[in-house]
């Protein structure tokens, strides 16, 4: 217990390594900190009422931490490249940077869980540590951190709720489960993942119950559930109408007319018809078939005095690697249910629920397909991690990770890692900007030029 500790305080400081540090670079507004420095303002500043296609929550926590930490307005965000000023990005940025720095330990943890070794899930969490492009997005004004965070907390929480010992902490894990979800959905409709995954297991608990006490306990849960969820998503829309107070660019979409049920059952139908009629191609947006393969990056930011600049790319480790062996995985499994030949771990133990997280992948992934708005690679996030948990997983139940300790792996275990590292090393200055790997980039480009 003292060692997987240490890993996991570890994997924390490093994670926390590559978000914490230099929040204030670059001085200027990155990327969709057009949309969400604008939006935090309004919470915290202005109160000048506008209008999101994604729910508030998200910004609210961001908009909470920078009011915290002393932030008061003083920037329009009127354009990507405009200088912050006086004005400190940081108190902006933190929470985003804080989501992004929990996630791998969250990770960590309900892989876990999932009864993955230490070593494996130490592994897993790496994976996470180093790819780049999840980096970036949680070092400026982004959601997709605090979503991600929110999504695979909730899944670690029910998983907590289910292997409690006493109906008290069962109902405890389960309502704060419920917390997690109402947050990921109230920051990205695309959480309502969580929910319907978390829905199927609870399903799944119920369907061969024939005691009484028993079916009572797991409909004790699924209210925990429900009522974590319905609480934490009604309170940040509570919070929406009461700080935009102002008359502001939203009023085009209708004032609020003071009816709280009324007015989030109206401004869901206004979400709705944003996102069916959000603008047309954008030059950085990419098919949900090429997320896997990494053909188009987002192009962040560029200096006004240097040649620096920042993209969204992911570690060729996980993305390539991760996509190869997702597929590697889904056939291997399907044969063992075929054919029976299938790698047996040493000795042999009780099968992880490889379902949960393959469940999981398509669901997250799948309804993206039929999207016909822009999107983003970005986009490919959440089933990217229900993924690289697949194959984690199976590689630790198929036995290449050793569950004697992490001293005890296999060469090329600590190849991997190392590779992996190294990958992240020469993505960095695409990553953070930095002005003196402008030759490594210019390579990097070079060699994959659709990138630019």
């Amino acid at each position: 217990r003292g060692l997987g500790d240490v890993y996991k305080r570890q994997l924390l400081l490093l994670s926390a390594a590559t978000h914490l540090p230099g929040l204030a670079y670059p001085e200027s507004v990155v990327f969709d900190e057009v949309h969400f420095g604008s939006f935090a303002t309004a919470y915290c500043c202005n109160h000048e009422y506008f209008f999101d296609p994604h729910p508030p929550h998200a910004k609210l926590l961001i908009a909470g931490v920078a009011h915290t930490l002393g932030y008061r307005g003083g920037l329009a965000f009127d354009n990507i490249g405009l200088a912050y000023g006086s004005v400190s990005p940081v108190p902006l940025r933190l929470a985003p940077a804080l989501a992004g720095s929990l996630l791998p330990l969250i990770i960590c943890l309900v892989l876990r869980q999932l009864g993955a070794s230490r070593a494996a899930a130490l592994f897993g969490g790496l994976l996470l540590v180093f790819d780049n492009a999840l980096t970036i997005h949680t070092r400026v004004i982004s959601l997709d951190g605090i979503l991600l965070a929110a999504i695979f907390g909730a899944l670690g929480l029910y998983l907590a709720a289910e292997r409690a010992q006493s109906a008290g902490w069962r109902l405890l894990w389960s309502f704060l489960a419920g917390c997690a979800a109402g947050l990921a959905v109230g920051t990205k409709f695309t959480g309502l993942v969580i929910v319907g995954l978390i829905g199927l297991c609870v399903l799944l608990q119920l369907w061969p119950r024939q005691d009484r006490p028993g079916f009572m306990h797991t409909l004790q849960q699924a209210a925990g559930l429900l009522a974590g969820a319905v609480l934490v998503y009604v309170i940040g829309w509570l919070l929406h109408f009461s700080l935009l107070t102002e008359p502001g660019p939203g009023d085009i979409w209708g004032v609020p007319t003071g009816n709280l049920a009324a007015d989030i059952v109206k401004i869901h139908g206004q979400m709705h018809s944003a996102h069916a009629n959000l603008p047309d191609p954008h030059p950085y947006g990419s098919p949900w078939w090429s997320w896997p393969l990494m053909q188009r990056p987002i192009f962040f930011w560029n200096s006004a005095t240097s040649e620096a600049k920042m993209y969204s790319i992911g570690n060729p480790v996980v993305w390539w690697g991760g996509a190869l062996f997702t597929l590697v995985v889904l056939v291997n499994l399907v044969l063992s249910r075929v054919t029976y030949p299938r790698v047996q771990p040493d000795p042999p133990r009780e099968r992880p629920r490889f379902w949960l997280l393959i469940v999981g992948f398509v669901a997250s992934y799948a309804p993206l397909a039929d999207v016909s708005r822009v999107l983003f690679m970005y986009h490919y996030f959440t089933p990217l991690i229900f993924s690289l948990m697949l194959v984690v997983l199976w590689l630790d139940y198929a036995g290449w990770i050793h569950r004697s300790g992490l001293h005890q792996q296999r060469a090329s275990y600590y190849l991997v890692i190392a590779v992996l590292v190294l990958c992240f090393l020469l993505i960095t200055p695409l990553t953070y900007g930095l002005e003196q790997g402008t030759g490594i980039a210019d390579w990097i480009f070079s060699v994959f030029p659709g990138w630019r």
